[in-house]
């Protein structure tokens, strides 16, 4: 059976699939977008589904049938869409949009019935295990074989070195449509290594958070025109279809703004028949220049650099003066100011050889690439942790590590938040983060802790698993954390509080999925979960 190779960067914004062809690297085109997939769904009112351009040109006009930007709420377990008349989850919108790429790349390379279809996907590095999760389970529903999951930053240090044969450390500012990511990579060329040294970000802020400010910017300027309050259909005094196509415009106008200007000096909104006022048809046009937009987005700007600055401040892994490159990578790094801040802090360019908006895709099909001959894996962290305790109680911790197999071309990436199970805290009333594996943990790993019971005669252990809040590590409190599934673990024996022996077992994989096993040694009980995931009840 054939076999297909590719790299999918799927992005808040726009989805790229790369596949190597007589050695370089080569994009699926689609229909009306090039080699950008818009990462956009929309439903008809025959309930007929469609990805991509035609979703997003039929968005601007119907924006309640259309759904954007759902990697935002990735592993969000509440949050569904309906549109058209049919339910999604982010996780389903997904998939859609991959099995939209899926279909292209059959089309485009010729694939018959029995070609297999492997794929890394790439995920922002600042997701937790739950959105690693549900990212692969995307790829799986849309027909890949998914063959890893990495992190963006570490596919697009992965793109530089192969191009540009770099031999340091490298510091890859990644900012896309949704996320923002921030890491510290080595480059060991001579040994085919890349190593993540540290990291951090925000799941919340990328270009969606520009085109927003431009939008609110524009329909005030309309608001105060008008004197109409256009903050909701019901009280704007326009119809139904009317109010929504303005407000799809509008948004479509401030994202070409935003774009215009990473480019040019001035943008021209030039929205006619935007909408009928005082019985005539009322155009919208404004004039916005670059340095207008720096005012209006400044806000976003000191949100970067403040990240930025902290994470070189509080950093153990690496010193500023010790980064060789620094890296842009993300369509809102074409930013200008975005640039130039980074260059400020750094006190250096920023390396532009390549296509910021690709790095990703390219990166990620270089690593496709290396499971056609020579697997690659990622390495495992030699380090061995101390213990806490559960639900139940703290004994004495066992930390069990295994070691991967090196192979000709490694990739050690790390975890971005800590995972672990909550426990009972030494004054008996607080509920408290037990940490089982460790951010900055370099993964795949498992690891072992040894807990015990907190009653007299508990036969039903409840396991309950969660994942470290963003810029919570420090916080011990179970409420700052976010909660990851649970196990239930039951066990045959009556003993008093403080005898039994549980093994609580993290096993987390290449692509950043999460096993747990728990286990009870007096009686060998032993329980590999299929972790039941969704809100806490």
């Amino acid at each position: 059976m054939n076999e297909i190779f590719v790299g999918i960067d799927l992005g808040t914004t726009n989805t790229l699939a790369c596949y190597m062809r007589r050695g370089r690297p080569n994009f699926i085109r689609f229909a009306g977008s090039g080699e950008m997939l818009p990462s956009v769904l929309y439903v008809d009112a025959e309930k007929n589904i469609f990805v991509g351009e035609k979703a997003k040109k039929r968005g601007v006009i119907d924006p309640l049938n259309v759904i954007r930007s759902s990697k935002t709420y990735m592993a969000d377990f509440e949050k569904t869409w309906n549109v058209g008349g049919k339910n999604f989850t982010p996780t389903q919108v997904a998939a859609e949009i991959l099995s939209e790429v899926k279909r292209q790349i059959i089309k485009k390379l010729h694939c018959d019935d029995e070609t297999k279809i492997s794929a890394v996907i790439t995920v922002p590095a600042y997701f937790t295990a739950n959105q690693k999760d549900e990212t692969k389970k995307a790829g799986v529903d849309a027909g890949f074989n998914v063959l890893q999951i990495i992190t963006e930053p570490m596919a697009a240090a992965v793109a530089v070195v192969h191009e540009l044969g770099l031999d340091e450390k490298i510091f890859v500012v990644d900012l896309g449509g949704g996320t923002f990511d921030i890491s510290v990579l080595q480059a060991d060329q001579k040994n085919h290594t890349y190593r993540a040294l540290d990291i951090d970000g925000d799941r919340k802020l990328g270009g969606d958070d520009f085109d927003a400010l431009i939008y609110e910017y524009f329909i005030e300027l309309i608001q105060r025109d008008t004197k109409l309050d256009l903050s909701e259909q019901e009280i704007s005094g326009l119809d139904y279809n009317e109010y929504f196509s303005m407000t799809g415009r509008v948004r479509e106008a401030a994202e070409d703004a935003k774009i215009a200007l990473s480019e040019q000096e001035t943008y021209t909104a030039d929205l006619m028949n935007l909408f009928t006022y005082r019985g005539k048809t009322y155009d919208f046009t404004v004039d916005l220049a670059r340095e207008k937009f720096n005012e209006i987005c400044q806000p976003l700007y000191n949100k970067v650099t403040s990240r930025i600055n902290k994470f070189i401040a509080n950093s153990d892994k690496f010193k500023l003066d010790e980064i060789g490159t620094v890296i842009l990578a993300g369509g809102s790094c074409h930013i200008p100011k975005v640039k130039s801040d980074v260059e400020n802090i750094f006190g250096k360019r920023t390396d532009t050889q390549l296509d910021l908006g690709t790095l990703v895709a390219v990166g990620a099909c270089f690593v496709a690439q290396t499971f056609s001959g020579v697997k690659t894996e990622i390495e495992q962290s030699e380090s061995v942790e101390q213990s806490e305790n559960l639900e139940l109680s703290e004994t004495k911790t066992a930390q069990i590590e295994q070691a991967a197999p090196a192979e000709t071309e490694k990739f050690e990436d790390i975890i971005s938040h800590s995972l672990g199970v909550e426990v009972l805290a030494p004054d008996g009333f607080s509920r408290v983060l037990s940490k089982i594996i460790f951010k900055g943990d370099v993964y795949p790993c498992e690891k072992t802790k040894l807990y015990t019971t907190t009653m007299d005669n508990q036969t039903t252990i409840p396991i309950y698993i969660y994942e470290a809040g963003s810029d919570c590590e420090n916080i011990a409190d179970i409420d700052a954390h976010e909660f990851y599934g649970d196990l239930l673990l039951e066990i045959d024996d009556n003993e008093p509080a403080g005898v039994p022996v549980i093994n609580v077992t993290f096993s987390y994989d290449k692509s950043g999925t999460l096993e747990v096993t728990a286990r009870d040694e007096k009686s060998g009980v032993n329980k590999t979960a299929t972790i039941t995931k969704g809100i806490r009840d």
